[in-house]
């Protein structure tokens, strides 16, 4: 037996709501918006907060105007937004003298990332700093950024030290952590997923190989390299993978990078994509439980890697990437 209930929707000075579709991912820098409705009095660079919810909205999303559409024959006003990262994805280092570009020399790679993101006002920023620690700028030289937006700059040492980086709305900061995109020891699950509950929808399983690297090779300021590797017997030869950058100028950075990455990339590539009805308390990054008899997954818990919600005239949808 069925229970219906009434589907609260809201968008900044948006009426007549059509449509949300909100995304959130670990890989992706910003979360994003899209909401179609029939009028609006927003203007581009206006801050926006997205609601859902049964019976009373809940905001899921908040952020910034970047574009709006208006069509015919539809009448629609489609309006796209974007988290307050949006702000290191449009600033663009073009330093006056190309002789003279952002520096920073001995900075571990938060006071780096923390530097990099005051370039375009944010200066929100976790304190805590990801382990293991890496010191970037050790030579001369130092650590150089110019002609790429911060978004790049940030993510740059995101991947090299093999940490995230993404906005907490409820904490109103930028987060910077060494958080696996899998479920790691003393995660702890906060969603239950099941048939039996009545929340799980659909529901589909992937293993494979395609994203499987057992050997890491790290190329930094000549002659400094690093490997690393391990064997993986799900693999038929040895699947490499190359970090190269100047900027890895210290054999502990490199072998680090190395270390790190051969942890994060060494795995079987499981996934469960999955469809559940629409909850608003279901985030990027959190870890869920997944049970369901079809797919072999009884009570196993889940580090939801992408979430979306999408809400149109055919009801309201959560849906995410998750992997074990």
């Amino acid at each position: 037996m069925s229970t219906f209930r009434d589907v609260a929707a809201s968008a900044t000075n948006c009426s007549n709501i059509r449509s949300i579709t909100t995304e959130e991912s670990y890989s992706t820098i910003t979360a994003s918006a899209v909401i179609e409705c029939d009028t609006t009095t927003l203007s581009l660079g206006d801050a926006i907060t997205v609601g859902l919810g049964y019976d009373t909205a809940t905001t899921i999303f908040s952020g910034y105007c970047k574009k709006i559409e208006r069509s015919r024959p539809d009448n629609v006003i489609r309006i796209t937004a974007f988290d307050n990262l949006i702000r290191a994805v449009d600033f663009f280092i073009a330093a006056d003298d190309p002789e003279a570009p952002f520096q920073r020399n001995n900075i571990t790679s938060l006071n780096l990332v923390t530097d990099l993101l005051a370039l375009c006002g944010i200066t929100s920023v976790t304190t805590t700093e990801p382990v293991p620690t890496f010191v970037w700028g050790t030579n001369e030289d130092g650590a150089r950024f110019n002609l790429q937006s911060v978004a790049d700059g940030i993510q740059f040492v995101a991947n090299i030290t093999g940490n995230t980086i993404y906005w907490d709305s409820s904490a109103t900061r930028v987060e910077f952590k060494g958080r696996k995109p899998y479920v790691d020891a003393g995660d702890v699950s906060t969603h239950t997923f099941s048939t039996a509950l009545g929340n799980l929808t659909e529901i589909t399983y992937h293993r494979g190989t395609d994203k499987t690297r057992n050997v890491i090779k790290v190329y930094g300021r000549t002659p400094i390299v690093a490997t690393a590797s391990a064997s993986n017997p799900y693999l038929v030869v040895d699947q490499a993978v190359v970090l190269a950058h100047e900027m890895i100028d210290t054999q502990a950075m490199a072998d680090g990078a190395a270390s790190v990455n051969l942890t994060m990339l060494n795995r079987l590539d499981e996934k469960y994509e999955i469809t559940i009805e629409g909850d608003n308390t279901v985030k990027a990054r959190d870890i869920g439980t997944v049970t369901e008899s079809f797919v072999g997954a009884s009570a196993r818990d889940v580090f939801i890697y992408r979430c979306s919600n999408i809400f149109n005239e055919s009801g309201w949808f959560t849906s995410m990437t998750c992997i074990p």
